[in-house]
């Protein structure tokens, strides 16, 4: 009996040391950071704090640019069981300005222990929140997000204070300035992205409005090809909305027969286009900028029309051409609208090399204004397909 009652005492101190492990309102969540897709940021520090006390923080020695509401590497610290903050504090360098941004914000703290408590996700399933990720945008703007096992949910943003123009060693500003003057860095992705899109600061301030809609794709070819669209929003976020984008049957998409469900999301500003045949023999890849005023287009048709869809449609191949041509439609189950046409090089499979231009500008397309501190270098190459 001695024995019993002493094995029952040994799983009661086990269970307290258990539950001790597990404060009330304490949670297991990380901290994280993250910047606009081609809108980076260098040196971004985030602390988050209890009561005074630091509890948990994430930084990084360089920059990176993993997509507004993704999170990047770098250095994270903080218990495993941590209470839920009640402030924050970041610092960074904004990559299109130069300038170092710093400040502290209060956080709505109830709202955010009730979000680990009990939040939901958008079918009404329990939300288990593990990061809380701090975004650094432009123009000194930053949001904060809890993230669940599937989505973000934005706590506040707010504007950290202009500290001046970053200043480094004369030796450190002298190779930034050959970088940034470098015929790869003006031609580079980065740095055509951002000559053809500009800063959208207001985006970042305002935020961006969300609808309910979805990316399909169709073809006139019979043959399997894979397929895939990358969509970006202006704010620089990767927009995921079908997680496998749905094929349309081209006769289906003739009569309009669409019955896909849809999903809420940003609208895309810019999309990568890729689309490969089975064999590997026939791949084709191409850089859309889409119609400044599509989100107009898209308002008037969304007024108008349930279960609407961008719906990417190829035409019939002709495998003389180093390249081929698609139309983006705005489509649902009744009619339809023509958005633009564009172009897809196809790769060389002897150089491995596209003959032709990846981008499609679309027809009366004017550069933006560029509002960044630092001008920016106009392409010196950039070649691109567009309708007349």
């Amino acid at each position: 009996m001695m024995k019993k009652r002493k094995n029952i005492a040994l799983f009661l101190s086990n269970l307290l040391l258990i539950i001790s492990c597990h404060p009330k309102d304490k949670f297991e969540w990380n901290a994280a950071w993250s910047a606009p897709k081609f809108y980076g940021n260098g040196g971004p520090f985030v602390e988050f704090f209890y009561q005074g006390k630091s509890i948990a923080g994430a930084s990084a020695s360089i920059g990176a640019d993993p997509g507004w509401g993704n999170t990047s590497g770098g250095y994270a610290g903080g218990e495993i069981f941590k209470p839920v903050p009640d402030s924050v504090f970041v610092k960074w360098i904004c990559a299109i300005d130069g300038y170092r941004y710093e400040g502290g914000y209060k956080l709505p703290k109830d709202k955010m222990l009730n979000l680990f408590k009990n939040g939901r996700n958008s079918k009404g399933e329990k939300e288990k929140y593990s990061q809380i990720i701090t975004g650094f945008a432009p123009g000194g703007n930053v949001i904060v997000w809890m993230s669940g096992q599937g989505s973000n949910k934005e706590i506040i943003n707010f504007k950290a204070k202009n500290k001046g123009i970053w200043k480094e060693s004369e030796e450190a500003e002298k190779i930034e300035k050959e970088i940034l003057s470098s015929e790869k860095f003006i031609n580079s992705e980065v740095n055509i992205y951002r000559y053809l899109h500009g800063v959208p600061y207001s985006v970042w301030e305002k935020g961006e409005k969300t609808y309910k809609y979805d990316i399909g794709f169709s073809s006139e070819e019979n043959r399997d090809f894979y397929e895939s669209v990358t969509a970006l929003s202006k704010d620089g976020s990767y927009i995921f909305l079908n997680e496998n984008q749905f094929i349309v049957p081209y006769k289906d998409w003739l009569s309009n027969h669409i019955n896909a469900g849809v999903k809420e999301g940003k609208l895309p500003v810019h999309t990568t286009v890729q689309w490969i045949s089975d064999d590997k023999k026939q791949w084709y890849e191409g850089e859309i900028v889409f119609p400044s005023d599509f989100q107009n287009t898209f308002e008037t048709f969304y007024q108008k029309n349930k279960n609407v869809h961008i719906v990417y449609v190829m035409d019939k191949l002709n495998p003389s051409e180093n390249y081929t041509f698609g139309t983006i439609w705005l489509q649902s189950s009744t009619s339809k609208e023509r958005i633009m046409k564009f172009r897809l090089a196809k790769l060389n499979n002897e150089t491995r090399k596209y003959d032709v231009s990846k981008y499609t500008l679309p027809k009366g397309f004017v550069v933006p204004k560029w509002e960044g501190r630092i001008p920016i270098q106009k392409p010196t190459d950039l070649e691109y397909w567009q309708e007349e």
